[in-house]
C-alpha cells in the first residue's frame, strides 16, 4: 500500500497552450483512419498534459511497482479553443485496495480540472490508476507474438453514421453509432502512440518489463483504443450535437496481436437540466442540453478475423459510455 501521506495532495498548477501544430502532431500517433480532423482538439488530448508533469505521488521506472490504467472519463463543460490560455493540476482524491487476480492491488483515484485563465472550468478529467507489484514468480518469457492473418490488417470503411443530426432526426435508443474493426495491434501502433503522447510505459513497448509484471505482453494503451473510439464519436458532431462526456473501465488488457472490435449504442435521450432544475445555471454550459447517452463495448479476438463485429467468442476488454448535447 502506498504512503498515504499523498493522500488530498495536488500537483502545483500549470499553464499551457493548445496549438493546431500540437494536435497535429499528436493525430500521428493514430492510425490514418481513426484520426479526427485537426479543426478541432481531440477529445481524449488533455490525458497527454499528465504527460508533461511531475506527479510525486506516482512511482519512478525505477520502482518496484508498474502503473496501468484502470478506468478513465472525460467530462466537457466546454469545448477547449485552440490558443487559448489554460491551467491545469492533478489531485489525488482517493486511495484504494481491492482484491484481484494478482492478489491486493493498490488504486490511486486522480483528477484533473483544467480552467480558463478567469478560472471556469472547462474540463473534468477522472483517472484511476492500478498501482501493481512485480509477481514473486513468473513462467519464463517468450517474445513469440500471435501473427495475425493479412485479412485482420484488412479495415472495412466506416458505416453511413447520421449524416443529419439536427432537430428533426432524432436518435432512438438502439440506434448504432459505431460497429467497426479497430484493427490488429502491432508495435509500429504502440510505438507511434506512445511517441505522440510522451507516455512511454515500459509495459507498452517492452515485452520482457511487462511479462515481469505478469503481462502476456506489450499492452496497447489504454488511451490509443479510447482515442480512436473518441476522434470517431467525435467526427459525428456537428453545428447542432456535440460529444461532451466519455468515460471507459479496462477489464481487460489488449496486447499486440489482438484484433480489436468497437461498438457504440444509443442508450437513452434525456430533457435538459435547465429544464429540470428551476435554477437559473450557466446557459453556456453542455450540462444544460438535451442529452443523447451510449453505451461502449470493445472486444479483442485472438483467433480469427472477421471484420463483422459478433460478440460470441470475444472477450470484453473495456466498457463504458459516452454522451451527446443536442445545442
Amino acid at each position: 500500500m502506498m504512503n498515504s501521506k499523498w493522500l488530498g495532495a495536488s500537483t502545483p498548477t500549470q499553464r499551457t497552450i493548445i496549438t493546431r501544430t500540437q494536435i497535429e502532431s499528436f493525430l500521428q500517433g493514430f492510425p490514418p483512419l481513426f484520426r479526427c480532423e485537426a479543426s478541432r482538439i481531440p477529445f481524449t488530448y488533455p490525458i497527454v498534459l499528465w504527460q508533461s508533469i511531475y506527479v510525486p505521488w506516482l512511482p519512478s521506472e525505477h520502482d518496484a511497482n508498474m502503473i496501468i490504467h484502470g478506468q478513465q472519463s472525460f467530462h466537457y463543460i466546454r469545448d477547449i479553443q485552440y490558443n487559448e490560455e489554460l491551467f491545469y493540476q492533478i489531485h489525488l482524491s482517493n486511495i484504494r485496495k481491492k482484491k484481484g487476480s494478482q492478489g491486493v492491488m493498490c488504486l490511486l483515484d486522480c483528477d484533473m480540472i483544467l480552467t480558463n485563465s478567469q478560472a471556469h472550468p472547462i474540463l473534468h478529467a477522472n483517472t484511476t490508476l492500478l498501482l501493481l507489484d512485480k509477481p514473486e514468480s513468473i513462467a519464463p518469457f517468450s517474445l513469440e507474438v500471435p501473427h495475425p492473418t493479412s485479412k485482420s490488417l484488412l479495415l472495412p470503411d466506416l458505416p453511413e453514421l447520421y449524416d443529419i443530426w439536427n432537430q428533426r432526426s432524432l436518435l432512438l435508443p438502439g440506434s448504432t453509432l459505431i460497429d467497426v474493426c479497430l484493427g490488429t495491434i502491432t508495435g509500429d501502433k504502440l510505438h507511434a502512440y506512445a511517441k505522440a503522447s510522451r507516455d512511454n510505459n515500459t509495459i507498452h513497448l517492452d515485452a520482457q518489463k511487462a511479462h515481469e509484471f505478469g503481462l502476456p505482453g506489450r499492452v496497447a494503451h489504454g488511451m490509443l483504443i479510447l482515442g480512436m473510439i473518441g476522434n470517431m464519436l467525435q467526427g459525428l458532431q456537428t453545428e447542432n450535437m456535440k460529444l461532451s462526456g466519455l468515460q471507459c473501465r479496462f477489464h481487460a488488457p489488449i496486447v499486440e496481436g489482438d484484433i480489436v472490435y468497437a461498438k457504440v449504442n444509443v442508450q437513452s435521450v434525456a430533457e435538459s437540466q435547465l429544464a429540470r432544475n428551476m435554477k437559473s445555471p450557466d446557459e453556456s454550459s453542455l450540462e444544460n442540453y438535451p442529452s443523447i447517452h451510449c453505451s461502449l463495448e470493445v472486444f479483442i479476438d485472438q483467433r480469427n478475423a472477421s471484420l463483422s463485429f459478433n460478440s460470441e467468442n470475444k472477450t470484453l476488454a473495456y466498457s463504458g459510455s459516452a454522451r451527446y448535447v443536442r445545442v
